[in-house]
């Protein structure tokens, strides 16, 4: 940085001044931190009133790149201004930081993985305050398209007859990012709103149905009460970082009301639904936990967060 001020000093440096201001720049590296360099470059372009902003506020350097890959991700990749950084970095830090799974369990994510999860979450919160513009007329998350008997059914158990399953078995479908597997998709459903379209023979739509919420606010308020947040074992993030899931699928019969629903964080809900754990509502109408077997062979069930001690009976 110190060599590219030099050779390309503010059009108002006389040459004279080199000498001083290379030592100025060198006396601001002994705090080995780029930011203190930067700063001191930015005070001796402002004395010799350079027009041009330095590179950290050049606005015309933001770029953005977000591309899909062939494996349905998306890579991101950008350079912004330091103002854009310092919001962002600012949104990202407090829901990045290490949160243990229990007392006995450290947060297994790499930092890399946190800041992911955080980004995440400031999406979630962003459509959440209804701040974004309408797509299409509506404000939504996510659009997701599947068949009902998909997300009701698991495949056929004879996994022998391959071609009969191929046929009638399809995926979810994202307008932006295309396929979204059925146990994603069945794990966005457990909290969001539907909208069931009939279609004939060909595809085409012939009745829409009533969209409807399956989580009503009133009873949201119930579920939080009850709760207090995420209920998982050890976890108790805030309510503002959970969503409903419904113990048995709504998809498969289950009831929307308060002894068919638990309050999870985003995290602990993608381990319920991928990650082998069991949910029920025990006879104190307070949610239970069952772990796997490679955590405990015996699948002991473990009481919410909130609930201290309980009897389970």
């Amino acid at each position: 940085m110190i060599i590219s001020f030099l050779e390309r000093p503010p059009a108002g440096m006389p040459d004279e001044a080199a000498p001083a201001a290379l030592k100025f720049l060198l006396d601001a590296t002994r705090d080995r931190d780029t930011k203190v360099l930067r700063g001191a470059l930015a005070r001796l372009k402002r004395v010799f009133e350079e027009d041009d902003p330095p590179p950290a506020e050049d606005l015309d350097r933001n770029e953005l790149f977000a591309s899909t890959t062939s494996n349905g991700r998306v890579v991101l990749k950008g350079d912004i201004d330091a103002e854009t950084g310092e919001m962002l970095l600012s949104a990202l830090s407090p829901l990045s930081k290490p949160r243990p799974a229990s007392d006995a369990e450290p947060d297994t994510r790499t930092p890399a993985q946190r800041r992911a999860d955080a980004l995440t979450e400031v999406l979630r919160r962003y459509h959440d305050a209804a701040c974004g513009t309408d797509e299409g007329g509506e404000r939504a998350h996510l659009h997701v398209h599947i068949n009902a008997n998909d997300l009701k059914q698991s495949p056929p158990a004879d996994r022998g007859a391959y071609a009969e399953m191929f046929a009638d078995t399809n995926v979810g479908w994202t307008p932006w990012m295309g396929p979204l597997s059925v146990a994603a998709v069945r794990r966005l459903a457990c909290d969001c709103t539907l909208s069931p379209i009939l279609l004939d023979e060909n595809g085409t739509p012939i009745i829409l149905g009533r969209t409807t919420k399956v989580i009503s606010r009133k009873l949201r308020r119930a579920l939080v009460a009850r709760d207090h947040g995420c209920a998982f074992p050890g976890c108790g993030r805030p309510p503002s970082w959970c969503e409903g899931h419904h113990v048995k699928h709504w998809a498969e019969g289950g009831p929307t009301d308060l002894d068919n629903l638990v309050l999870l964080c985003r995290f602990h809900h993608r381990m319920i639904h991928h990650g082998g754990w069991d949910v029920f509502i025990g006879e104190d109408r307070h949610p239970w936990f069952i772990p796997p077997v490679k955590r405990d062979r015996f699948r002991e069930p473990l009481p919410a967060n909130n609930r201290g001690s309980p009897v389970m009976a």
